[in-house]
Parts: C-alpha cells; structure tokens; sequence
C-alpha cells in the first residue's frame, strides 16, 4: 500500500433515493484525494440505545476536539454561503447544530479506521453507519455519512469534501441540521489521519 498522505473520502448519497451512478474515480493528484462512490443514503431509524457504547470516546483529546469543532466553524460557514456542488448551485442552508450522540458514532467509526488501519463505510466490526449513530442512542427521519483519511487539518478535509459532488451535497443538504465530527489521529497508520461526518435530522 502507498505510504504517502492520500486521501479517500467517502459518504452517503442524496437521501430519499437509492444507490445511484457512482461517482467516476479521478485520477490522484499528489496530495489530493480519491472520491470513492457513493453508499445508499438512509431514511429512519429504530432507536437503539447502548448506554456503554460511547464510554470509549467520552474523553477525548483536546486537541482533536478542537479539530472537530473547527470542522463544524467551517461547514457552517459553507452552508452560509451557498455553494456549487457538481456544477449545481445550492442556496445557503441552515447552521448545523453539534449532536453529542452522533459525534460519538463519528468518533467511533474513526478511532476504529485509525486503530485497524482501514478506510471504509464498514466498520471493522461489519457495522454501518446506521447502526452505530443508533448504536450511540441517535433515532433519526434522514442521515448522512462523509468519511475521509489523510487530512492534516480542518480546512483542507472540508475543502476535501466539498470539492466531491456527492459530499458536498451531503454538506449543504438542508434536510440535515444534525452533525457529529470525529477526528482521529493514529501515527502508525496508512493514513494517519481519519475523520468522519454523521449527519442526521430527528
């Protein structure tokens, strides 16, 4: 495997809507990322809660909680705006709030890539991203999920992901309010660092 800073980035689609065409992988500039296509988006939830699930990430490094709230600053600052994903324009959004339980099932599933050294939708346990934001107690009407591997900071996983047509419709989508990020930093990793975005709306 490539030992060099790569990015993958990957996420749920549009919601209310199955699987569509996957997203043509481009070629990997030095330093940039690699979109994989998209998964089916989730639409509801049955509520699961496992009060022990999230013990493991209650306490977590200052400094990736800093990482993580500067995710939210910038995607907030985006949703403002107004942006063009895929060459269509999205009108400014409202601001997402910060959900503790899916920033428990964010950091989760990036504590579990970084640990077992692995970038995917599954969890490493087969879970997806649907069972673990009910898993963290989170009953949701819609849900999203962005993944990434690679990025040093805040600003460039954000650029990351809105620079991908599927991610930045999940970013500027106004029928999620609901996020949780998770950073993770594992050294000895491909990737070193891993983030996730759980979306949702209740």
């Amino acid at each position: 495997m490539n030992s060099r800073p790569l990015a993958v980035v990957v996420l749920g689609a549009a919601l209310f809507t199955g699987c569509g065409e996957p997203e043509a992988m481009p070629d990997t500039p030095t330093g940039e990322g690699v979109v994989i296509p998209p998964v089916e988006t989730q639409g509801g939830s049955a509520t699961v809660t496992a009060a022990a699930y999230c013990d493991d990430v209650a306490t977590w490094n200052a400094a990736w909680t800093a990482l993580e709230d500067q995710v939210l600053v910038l995607v907030n600052e985006r949703r403002a705006a107004g942006a063009v994903c895929g060459g269509v324009a999205r009108p400014p959004a409202p601001p997402l709030t910060n959900n503790a339980q899916l920033r428990c099932a964010a950091r989760k599933h990036s504590k579990d890539m970084g640990t077992h050294n692995f970038m995917s939708h599954t969890g490493s346990d087969g879970s997806s991203p649907w069972q673990r934001m009910n898993w963290a107690g989170y009953s949701y009407r819609n849900a999203a999920e962005n993944v990434a591997a690679g990025y040093a900071t805040a600003l460039a996983v954000v650029n990351g992901w809105m620079a991908s047509t599927g991610h930045c419709n999940n970013i500027m989508n106004p029928a999620l309010l609901d996020i949780g990020v998770g950073y993770y930093n594992a050294p000895s990793s491909t990737y070193r660092h891993y983030w996730t975005q759980a979306f949702g709306r209740q």
